[in-house]
């Protein structure tokens, strides 16, 4: 969190802009039949929504969900998309992790160059979780190829995390036979194919973790498929000793230049900002919502 506040401050001061981080502005939550329900997203997994309203809180049938706008209208998915052959939508998944208690904090970072293993020259979207987590999104985020949730932690705290990473992306296994093979995975590392996707856990002692408990569930084809040359690789990561410590710790005062990184990375990939930075849990646990703001603004 302080992290996006120093950001933030310089930004503001440098830019003049104003992030409006005071309040959190409702969302809006559009069903088939054209109902549209505003308030506040408080949790959300694969089956209901939970909307609190000013008189009270309403569940809501994911099934009968048309799309989701939150207040910015930079995180909006289409429930149509989701299709059990592909992974969903990174905004769905981004609003869904904005709904879990247990994540404090979640920014965009820039993504480690990765020049060994099956997730070699993919590009992809890098988000810091809480303090030691990390969440990737691999290929077109639209529909990616790998999504892959990682920790730096240990003991506890690792263990913790592992909870949440598995309960996290169960949440978008549909099949009952593909969600036990995903359970019997050996957290200490194993992978296992279960219909065109594959289930995998790195344990930080592979080289290319880079000291970190990866968990993934990938499709060898789209990877393939999304895979760029080097040259085109490196415009979109960095080195990871660029952007964390040894123990996993992003690198302090390295926030300004990440950040420029990511405007100029993103345009590269995409031609456009995702709209989206980050969110952060205040001190009364409030959700705050951070814009992806150019400075060119």
């Amino acid at each position: 969190m302080k992290q996006i506040i120093l950001l933030l401050l310089f930004l503001n001061t440098c830019f003049g802009i104003s992030y409006g981080l005071d309040r959190l502005l409702p969302d809006l939550v559009i069903m088939k039949d054209g109902t549209r329900y505003e308030g506040l997203i408080i949790k959300s997994n694969a089956k209901e929504i939970i909307l609190q309203q000013s008189l009270g809180e309403r569940i809501i049938n994911k099934a009968s969900v048309q799309r989701i706008n939150d207040a910015d209208k930079s995180m909006v998915y289409f429930a149509d998309l989701v299709d059990p052959d592909k992974a969903p939508p990174w905004r769905m998944m981004v609003q869904d992790l904005r709904c879990n208690d247990m994540v404090k904090s979640f920014f965009q970072i820039p993504a480690t160059r990765i020049d060994e293993g099956y997730l070699k020259n993919v590009p992809y979207l890098s988000f810091q979780v809480n303090n030691h987590g990390e969440m990737n999104v691999y290929g077109n985020p639209k529909d990616p190829a790998c999504v892959e949730l990682g920790s730096y932690a240990r003991g506890e705290r690792l263990e913790k995390f592992q909870e949440l990473a598995r309960e996290f992306l169960a949440g978008y296994i549909s099949s009952r036979s593909a969600l036990a093979t995903f359970y019997s995975l050996n957290l200490k590392g194993e992978e296992k194919r279960a219909g065109k996707f594959i289930f995998k856990i790195k344990p930080p002692t592979e080289s290319d973790s880079f000291g970190a408990w990866w968990i993934s569930i990938y499709d060898p084809e789209r990877l393939a498929k999304a895979r760029l040359n080097d040259a085109e690789y490196q415009k979109l990561t960095l080195p990871f000793d660029q952007i964390r410590n040894k123990n996993g710790v992003l690198k302090k005062n390295r926030e300004l230049q990440h950040h420029d990184f990511l405007q100029t990375s993103m345009m590269d990939w995409f031609g456009k900002l995702p709209g989206f930075y980050g969110f952060y849990r205040d001190g009364a646990n409030q959700l705050k919502v951070v814009p992806y703001i150019s400075s060119s603004n």
